[in-house]
């Protein structure tokens, strides 16, 4: 009978430590569930902590060709200084985890050692290390309320191979009508000689910083008619050294290389076919078509749809009939182009000044610059084209010879380009 009596009492035991053992479970599910999602959330503020990063790089990247310093306008630690400031004002418009970082949180430090020409980095980077403080739920068991996730970024402006993509199809003559040194003998200024863009001796820009002294933020118009500003028309459908009578470009392939980009990719040293600047007649349509952004193509004088500020660091301000955003400002606009440039020589017979050889045919590329198009005014014979010099980019700090290995690019940007690198 004591027997019968003491089994239920044994089974009654050995339930009762079943819920000690499903409790003590529990907890270690509930740690490793808490583990799991605290784990993932702090994964997935890595990731966006990261792309922080690599956005408040690419913007002090960007700032150093927009501020100057590519063209001395700015010293090392001044570009570094504004370039900073750029990658913070970018860095703070991405979340972390739900919450907008600050400035603060954004550290940035600046290496202009490599590629140096003329006491210039040609390929400056900056480091940007983006950190955050993500909040631990389930894990505050353990008396952990909180975790830093830091990420980091390094973005260079860098020369590329001295090419680019998306040219516009003007040619025009490596002759300054302003800056007369070096003297150009090619080139008119006034009766005198003119000066050069790019200093055949150093293949670098004759006169970099801002104007007056340099040539960053100078006013130049473009003619279709004699002037030492007149220009080629690129025949982007031959190809040198066989132009066909210096170029066989239609109307309609001339609107569409101002309207949209050409697909080839071109190199300093390469050769286009050229036309004489006043053999066609759609400048004013197809150009106004561009900075109007197709608004306006049929009218005498069309002024750009955005607009430039004319001193340093030339901020663009969107128009009212941008298609991206009716207000504030941008670094990316139709009116920005890129062009080639090459130099005149006088032909056999031929006299100086003569800015645009006669003839068309084959010339080659020594260097390039981005303008921002500020009107284009049709004058009787001629279209004028009022552009402001943002670049003057050599064949001197890149290769060339060649489209091997072009990665810059224009066509509404700048054709210095940035890119992310791995960190140092």
């Amino acid at each position: 009978m004591r027997f019968q009596t003491n089994r239920p009492l044994e089974g009654g035991r050995q339930r009762g430590s079943t819920l000690y053992m499903v409790a003590a479970s529990l907890v270690a599910i509930l740690g490793l569930a808490g583990l799991a999602i605290d784990l993932v959330a702090l994964y997935a503020g890595r990731s966006e902590a990261q792309r922080a990063a690599d956005a408040a790089a690419l913007a002090g990247a960007h700032t150093f060709v927009t501020s100057g310093y590519t063209v001395g306008s700015l010293n090392s630690s001044a570009a570094c200084s504004v370039a900073s400031t750029a990658a913070a004002s970018e860095g703070v418009s991405n979340k972390v985890g739900g919450n907008t970082l600050a400035s603060s949180q954004f550290a940035s430090t600046c290496d202009f050692s490599h590629n140096v020409v003329g006491g210039i980095s040609q390929d400056p980077l900056i480091t940007v290390t983006a950190t955050a403080t993500m909040p631990i739920f389930f894990m505050r068991i353990f008396g952990l309320s909180s975790k830093t996730v830091a990420a980091k970024a390094t973005a260079e402006a860098f020369s590329g191979s001295g090419c680019t993509t998306c040219l516009k199809p003007f040619f025009l003559p490596n002759c300054d009508p302003i800056h007369t040194t070096p003297a150009n003998p090619a080139c008119p200024n006034g009766g005198a000689p003119g000066g050069y863009w790019i200093d055949p001796s150093t293949k670098q820009a004759a006169n970099p910083g801002d104007y007056p002294s340099g040539s960053r933020g100078e006013p130049w118009t473009l003619h279709t008619v004699s002037g030492p500003s007149q220009w080629y028309e690129i025949a982007f459908d031959e190809v040198p050294p066989n132009c066909k009578g210096g170029g066989s470009q239609s109307k309609t392939k001339f609107e569409q290389s101002v309207q949209q980009c050409s697909p080839a990719t071109y190199a300093c040293g390469d050769q286009l076919c050229a036309l004489n600047g006043a053999s066609f007649g759609p400048n004013g349509h197809s150009v106004g078509c561009l900075i109007s952004y197709g608004q306006d193509c049929k009218s005498q004088s069309v002024n750009s749809t955005d607009t430039i500020s004319t001193q340093s660091p030339f901020t663009i301000t969107a128009g009212p009939g941008n298609p991206f955003t009716t207000s504030g400002t941008i670094t990316q606009s139709a009116s920005l182009i890129t062009v080639p440039l090459y130099d005149p020589t006088c032909a056999a017979g031929q006299k100086p000044p003569c800015s645009l050889p006669p003839g068309g045919g084959p010339q080659m590329i020594v260097g390039w610059m981005e303008l921002f198009v500020q009107d284009v005014k049709h004058k009787g014979p001629t279209d004028d084209i009022d552009v402001l010099v943002l670049s003057v980019s050599g064949c001197g700090t890149g290769g060339g010879g060649g489209s091997t290995g072009c990665s810059a690019a224009g066509g509404g940007s700048s054709f210095l380009p940035v890119r992310l690198v791995q960190n140092p």
